[in-house]
């Protein structure tokens, strides 16, 4: 009989001894933080239009999801349960896709998607890679690519006036996941407005 309460009690504070699905870890994507735009050879001419608004920022599965897309060394993808972006990555990406436009000095005034102030460019980003490349064993590179569109709006039909494509990758093995996937998002939009024709 008594080997009842006993059992009851172990039973119970078992659950104290174990641990759940832990808390993952948050992580942003930041502007680039300093230095020179991507102008190109039109760097002399000004900037050739006189608003831009930034427009749709789309990312292709499985990488719109929170969770870091893990790229293993078999071909498969998983989804790291301990490391995800803050919040939906098309939204963590505004903020340096407009940062970088407005550094790039072709683009003019860059408003956002909410203004009701005219623009007669809008730039849509499609974003095919944000993953955690885990491939080789001992590395780790964020990774990221992406394509860009710009748009000439105002009166008439809207037209891709441009477009161009980049990638970038950024060493992730020290852990700081932020850094990492803000300089290789940064870089692959740089070289997408580079490649802007």
């Amino acid at each position: 009989m008594r080997l009842v309460p006993l059992a009851v009690s172990l039973a119970l504070c078992a659950g104290c001894f174990t641990s759940g699905k832990p808390t993952p870890k948050s992580w942003t994507v930041e502007p680039r933080e300093s230095g020179a735009g991507t102008k190109t050879a039109a760097e002399g001419s000004g900037s050739a239009f006189v608003a831009t608004r930034v427009g749709t920022i789309a990312v292709s599965a499985p990488f719109d999801r929170s969770p870091f897309v893990v790229r293993r060394s078999d071909g498969s993808v998983a989804f790291d349960a301990y490391n995800e972006f803050a919040s939906a990555p098309a939204a963590l990406l505004r903020a340096p896709v407009r940062a970088q436009l407005a550094k790039d000095g072709r683009f003019g005034h860059v408003v956002s998607p909410s203004s009701v102030a005219n623009a007669d460019a809008a730039v849509e980003v499609l974003v095919t890679d944000l993953s955690l490349d885990c491939r080789k064993p001992g590395e780790r590179k964020a990774r990221a690519a992406v394509s860009v569109d710009v748009l000439k709006t105002g009166r008439g039909p809207r037209a891709v006036a441009l477009s161009g494509d980049g990638a970038g990758e950024a060493d992730a093995s020290a852990g700081d996941y932020s850094a990492a996937f803000s300089a290789a998002f940064n870089e692959a939009l740089a070289e997408a407005l580079r490649g802007l024709k």
